[in-house]
């Protein structure tokens, strides 16, 4: 996972800097995030698969409520709410990509 967070990291960094400076270069940059957007996301199912079988252990093993259960999950899978975070943050960098080679398009 680190892996993917740090090209993602780096491909984030690439488009802030201006270094794509082409409509082509940017597209490049949009699919190589885009597929680290996929990466990333496997990763954020198998921490919510780790996450609902906390909750489903921990309310079985202890006779919890839900809301405790919940609780213990979130503090045993802290993965799961920093990838959806991350995601919400690339989608968002994902959209201002998608609206600038629309520009871009429109101007040529």
């Amino acid at each position: 996972m680190n892996e993917t967070l740090n090209k993602i990291s780096d491909i984030i960094t690439r488009y802030e800097s201006n270094e794509w400076q082409s409509c082509d270069n940017l597209r490049h940059l949009l699919r190589e995030l885009s597929v680290n957007h996929y990466h990333l996301t496997k990763y954020n199912v198998e921490y919510g698969q780790k996450y609902n079988a906390a909750i489903y252990n921990h309310t079985r093993e202890f006779k919890t409520s839900d809301a405790a259960a919940t609780r213990y999950a979130e503090l045993t899978v802290p993965e799961l709410r920093h990838t959806r975070k991350i995601l919400t943050a690339i989608n968002i960098v994902i959209n201002s990509m998608r609206s600038e080679i629309g520009i871009l398009r429109n101007e040529n």
